[in-house]
């Protein structure tokens, strides 16, 4: 008999049992919607991360409290020994490689004008980091150094807390309490969207020196700091001669462990973004996988129960002449269709929950994007097409062994 025929006659089969089908279709199609999505949000996950580190430029260099030769301390961390001090930023502040460099220091407290009053992220700075964010200032101003030395009470806000605050009116000029100490407005940012993974409309920004009194601190958690060094590996090695002259290291070995900041790049960053990213996806796969298998086992299962059901069948069309081989071939191509077309109907349903939630991430932070997740696609009908194989020859097998006489015998 040709395929042609062997298929021919697994659909009118399916026809007569749907449910069963139906049923059997259901693991698959649940494991591979799995993989489709798992693998698909993983990769937005990472283009998401490597974005958001790749928007600050190339000639970023991030100075964090830390060890510097720990590879963990790669990023702000109050957790850490905290050894950044004010004057870290003013010695950078005057290097002449330096183009801006930015100090950042972040509390919680609450704020209160016209009414309205809850917790706002409040960015200890200075006035180098709306250009180093890329941001701008709708209306007034943002700080500048001589907040930061005057240890002036001036705050810009993000968008979002300027309209939280004080609606349609204007608020430069006006007053808030942050943490229970009166500030002056004196500037509004436009939108700015997800910048590092923060929402800096939500953000309102104050002179880093006065907020860490207020907080009665006198370390801060990172220096930011953009160069015009045109080898960002010198840049690195300059910031590093820097601090330790600042922080009084005898290192004239370089010896990193010896160093009590770490300091990176973008391109640092986004080598670890994108280990992650790959930790990640091979995680969420693997998790994923484990469905496709589940649904394989009880493909074989289902497959098994229809053998058992259809013995005397078999033993007729034995009886008339059919040879193990027909009976093998035909079980096998009703597993891998079953699987097939489960395995379709996984990467629709698992591609169309993939971009909807994603859709809704983006809803809620910028910076995601959905992208077709082709190699997830091209995984799930590989695997889906595979365990129809797999898991359908043990049935399959088991039926083309059956004797013409026992099997007409089956009750």
């Amino acid at each position: 008999m040709k395929t042609l025929d062997y298929t021919l006659m697994a659909l009118n089969s399916f026809r007569r049992t749907k449910s069963r089908a139906i049923l059997t279709m259901l693991g698959m199609i649940i494991g591979v919607a799995s993989v489709i999505m798992m693998l698909s949000i993983g990769q937005a996950t990472e283009r998401y991360v490597l974005s958001q580190v790749a928007s600050f430029g190339s000639d970023l260099v991030t100075v964090s409290n830390g060890r510097g030769d720990d590879a963990t301390a790669g990023g702000p961390n109050p957790l850490l020994k905290q050894t950044l001090r004010y004057d870290d930023w003013k010695r950078l502040r005057g290097q002449s490689w330096v183009r801006q460099v930015a100090a950042m220091y972040i509390s919680n407290p609450t704020a209160s004008a016209n009414g309205v009053s809850h917790f706002v992220q409040t960015v200890g700075t200075s006035g180098d980091l709306a250009a180093i964010y890329d941001s701008t200032v709708a209306t007034g101003r943002f700080l500048d150094d001589s907040d930061v030395t005057a240890y002036s009470r001036v705050v810009a806000l993000g968008s979002k807390v300027a309209k939280d605050f004080f609606g349609e009116s204007d608020p430069i000029g006006q007053t808030m309490d942050i943490g229970k100490k009166n500030y002056r407005v004196v500037g509004v940012m436009q939108h700015g969207g997800t910048k590092f993974f923060s929402d800096v409309d939500t953000q309102m920004y104050v002179p880093f020196t006065t907020l860490m009194r207020d907080d009665g601190k006198q370390r801060f958690t990172a220096l930011l700091i953009k160069t015009s060094v045109p080898s960002l590996s010198q840049a690195v090695e300059d910031v590093r001669i820097s601090i330790r002259e600042s922080h009084n290291i005898d290192n004239p070995t370089g010896d990193l462990s010896k160093d009590d900041v770490k300091v990176t790049t973008q391109a640092d960053a986004m080598k670890r973004a994108g280990v992650i990213g790959t930790i990640l996806e091979v995680l969420l796969g693997a998790i994923a996988g484990i469905s496709l298998v589940v649904g394989g086992i009880g493909i074989m299962n289902i497959m098994y129960v229809s053998v058992k059901e259809r013995t005397r069948e078999i033993g007729l069309r034995k009886a008339i002449g059919a040879r193990g081989r027909d009976v093998l071939l035909q079980f096998l191509i009703e597993a891998i269709i079953l699987s097939i077309v489960g395995g379709a109907i996984g990467i629709i349903i698992g591609t169309f929950f993939s971009w909807v939630g994603i859709l809704l991430l983006a809803q809620y932070q910028g910076g995601w994007s959905f992208v077709t997740p082709w190699n997830a696609i091209a995984l799930g009908f590989v695997v889906s097409s595979g365990i129809g194989i797999l898991f359908g020859f043990l049935p399959a097998r088991r039926a083309s062994g059956l004797q013409a006489v026992e099997a007409l015998r089956y009750e």
